[in-house]
């Protein structure tokens, strides 16, 4: 009878080497996985770009900005990969005062909220450090004041910020700025249990919903998610001005419990109104549950 012992023993020993083999190349490709802005530090206002490399290539991985801290679950403003490119650039918002971490989730179908690569950054506001403290320009200061210390017994609001619905071309990616502003607003996360971005698109895109300003989609698409609260609005732009309208509904009352209309010169002093309006809409939802 023959000898088949050394042969199979061969056969086990090449396919352990293919394994191992397999196993290191995957390993070397997550290695080479890459993601970093371009600065480590912006200046409010400024764009943040992000630079990528040993992405999959496939347009279901993505990449987002989330507040320094934040759950590895947590999807923030984010944009998915093009398709079949390995490195390249994604252009995100400006973003208010504060740490931020940039996230990329290559094989996203594969791995879930499994982070791929992450750099970290910060956003400061150097042209409000640089007003000489003796100036009489009568110009509302992008500063805004210190945060009042919530009672312990406070209850947590669950809140959605719907997509601030941009009235002209022009206006779009004010619209982006306002919604991912008051998102990552450090008042709101610390008062309220905001409803993630992406979560609420994945929701709004298996019901076919759409989020807009209109209160009757507002109360229907926040009682089905259980929420207590939604902020929605509008944004314009004429000539030099940005005008923003803004509304909070209390989902369990179905009524309007704040609306505020405010103009802004610029994108630097647009973030900061949103900064300041984001205390006076903790302050109404507070209001509106006694």
């Amino acid at each position: 009878m023959q000898n088949t012992g050394p042969k199979i023993k061969l056969i086990v020993s090449l396919v352990i080497l293919l394994m191992l083999a397999f196993c290191s190349l995957l390993a070397a490709a997550d290695s080479a996985q890459q993601i970093k802005t371009d600065k480590d530090s912006y200046n409010t206002g400024e764009t943040i770009r992000v630079n990528f490399s040993g992405a999959p290539g496939s347009n279901r991985d993505w990449i987002c900005i989330v507040a320094a801290g934040s759950a590895d679950d947590d999807a923030g403003d984010y944009k998915h990969m093009p398709k079949n490119i390995s490195q390249g650039e994604l252009t995100f918002d400006a973003r208010p005062p504060g740490k931020y971490e940039v996230r990329a989730y290559y094989n996203y179908s594969r791995k879930g909220y499994i982070v791929s690569a992450r750099y970290s950054f910060t956003v400061v506001d150097t042209a409000s450090a640089a007003k000489p403290a003796a100036s009489e320009e009568k110009i509302t200061p992008v500063e805004i004041s210190a945060a009042k210390v919530l009672p312990a017994s406070t209850p947590q609001f669950n809140v959605a910020v719907f997509h601030f619905t941009p009235l002209s071309m022009d206006a779009a990616s004010y619209g982006r700025t306002v919604t991912n502003a008051l998102i990552n607003a450090p008042k709101m996360r610390s008062s309220f249990t905001l409803l993630g971005r992406k979560d609420l698109e994945d929701f709004l895109s298996a019901n076919n919903l759409q989020q807009d300003d209109q209160i009757d989609n507002i109360i229907e698409i926040g009682t089905r998610l259980d929420l207590n609260f939604v902020i929605g609005g509008t944004i314009e732009k004429r000539g030099t001005l940005i005008i923003t309208n803004c509304k909070v509904v209390n989902i369990a009352q179905k009524s309007i419990v704040y609306s505020n209309k405010f103009i802004s010169t610029g994108e630097a002093n647009l973030i900061g109104n949103v900064m300041n309006m984001s205390t006076s809409i903790i302050e109404a939802v507070l209001r509106s549950n006694n």
